[in-house]
């Protein structure tokens, strides 16, 4: 298996703009989840890292935000950082400029209206990007974050997932999650061995920032 960590040193330089993950001396590691907010998940999992006082990064559809906007506002995503996983969960390559910014800004304004907060993160879905999407980024004021491990929890067993991360996980990496129906079954129980983990180590959780000079 290629770890995308390799990937991410390869493409930093032609892209520098996104970030891959942070640097090993910060003793941290960043949780980031993807495709929410899915309310069943969601909610548990938000508990969970709000109990332990653990910071995450939440990349949002738009699309889901808009479906469960009714029961959005119960969940406490207070002291975690947002950002954009598009409107739909569809590749983004070839996509135009302005459907491109379309969907970006409609996300931007679900997020703003429904959960307070301003949005200067992006993801694209699948992680799937091209040169071209960047300067639409730039108008929009969004940095790219992808991700130097991913979790597979969409798919694995908990064991397979936990032997994985706890095999390749180092300081700085940006670990790739998601709260949706897939990992429902795992996600928390994930988490729970993870912490224990990190900790054991002496390894804190940060969420991604937006001090785009970091």
């Amino acid at each position: 298996m290629i770890k995308f960590r390799h990937l991410a040193n390869l493409l930093l330089k032609p892209f520098p703009d996104i970030l891959w993950r942070y640097p090993a001396n910060e003793n941290a590691i960043y949780l980031t989840f993807d495709d929410g907010p899915y309310p069943p998940v969601t909610e548990p999992l938000l508990d969970f890292l709000n109990d332990h006082d653990i910071p995450a990064t939440f990349f949002l559809s738009g699309e889901n935000i808009f479906r469960y906007r009714h029961q959005i506002r119960q969940l406490d995503y207070s002291p975690h950082q947002l950002g954009s996983h598009y409107f739909h969960h569809f590749p983004l390559w070839g996509l135009s400029p302005r459907k491109l910014r379309k969907g970006i800004l409609l996300t931007d304004r679900l997020i703003s209206e429904l959960l307070r907060q301003e949005v200067a993160l992006f993801r694209p879905p699948y992680g799937i990007f091209s040169r071209q999407m960047l300067p639409v980024l730039q108008e929009c004021q969004k940095r790219m974050v992808l991700w130097s491990i991913m979790a597979y929890d969409f798919k694995w067993s908990r064991q397979k997932i936990i032997h994985h991360l706890f095999t390749n996980l180092r300081p700085g990496d940006i670990i790739l999650l998601h709260d949706s129906p897939k990992t429902a079954n795992v996600i928390i129980d994930v988490l729970r061995e993870l912490t224990n983990f990190a900790s054991e180590r002496g390894w804190t959780f940060k969420a991604i920032s937006t001090d785009f000079a970091h």
